[in-house]
């Protein structure tokens, strides 16, 4: 909690980009399905609603912060401590995540609960409640996934000489897997082939295309990121403590 109120500018940066980037594909869809063209196989309703929750994920559950904390720690040598220190650093590092969803939680309900209402023609709506209740599941699995992810991109500083070059890439690669930029089914086929191997679909595309209706409840959009959970936990604790080696063995 105190890392996120340190950080508030960057919080609020945060929020002031995300809502620029909206209100452009707000305009862009609009104009575009207002000219008599569609994408894909979305409605307009279903194309902003899909960008509206891709925006309050951004806000709250993207866990950045997480790889770029690591990295500049193992970096700038900071990383002793919590090596010295009996602490599970992963745990250490969750810790510090909740704590700023908390935050953002308390600072961005708000504004995001008066946008969806000014949205709320443009929008489609589940048919009961309890699939925003199943979708606030799915989306806490998905929080606890991002950063799993992103912890292990910043442990891989671990081996790399500079971490800001290889963490761009990943996030731009992460960027189009998870269906950030397009919803992935519309994109082209083979990139919607490998992301049905990959843990980054449950990011954002299956959580958002769930609570816009166009994915039907299967026990295996929760199951399946929970298992990633697990093996990405341990692979995490695996990278952390062969990167803690590797730093001993350049002595500390």
């Amino acid at each position: 909690m105190k890392k996120s109120l340190a950080y508030r500018a960057d919080t609020f940066i945060r929020m002031l980009a995300t809502s620029f980037s909206f209100i452009v594909l707000f305009f862009l869809w609009t104009t575009i399905y207002g000219q008599g063209n569609q994408i894909g196989n979305y409605s307009l309703a279903q194309i902003i609603t899909y960008y509206v929750f891709v925006a309050i994920f951004e806000l709250l559950i993207m866990s950045l912060d997480v790889s770029w904390g690591i990295g500049e720690e193992i970096k700038n040598g900071q990383i002793i401590g919590s090596i010295l220190k009996p602490i599970n650093y992963l745990k250490y590092k969750f810790a510090q995540a909740v704590g700023g969803l908390t935050y953002r939680l308390i600072i961005f309900v708000p504004p995001l609960l008066v946008a969806v209402f000014l949205l709320r023609n443009y929008l489609t709506r589940a048919e009961s409640m309890m699939t925003y209740v199943i979708f606030a599941a799915i989306a806490l699995v998905s929080f606890v996934l991002y950063f799993l992810i992103y912890f292990i991109a910043g442990v891989i500083s671990f081996w790399t000489v500079d971490y800001h070059g290889p963490l761009y890439t990943f996030f731009t690669i992460v960027s189009f897997m998870q269906g950030t930029l397009l919803p992935l089914d519309l994109m082209p086929r083979w990139l919607l082939v490998v992301s049905q191997w990959s843990p980054f679909k449950f990011l954002f595309f299956v959580p958002v295309s769930f609570v816009t209706g166009r994915l039907s409840f299967d026990w295996s959009i929760i199951l399946i990121p929970l298992i990633w959970c697990v093996g990405l936990s341990l692979l995490s604790l695996f990278l952390y403590l062969r990167g803690v080696k590797r730093y001993e063995s350049y002595g500390i």
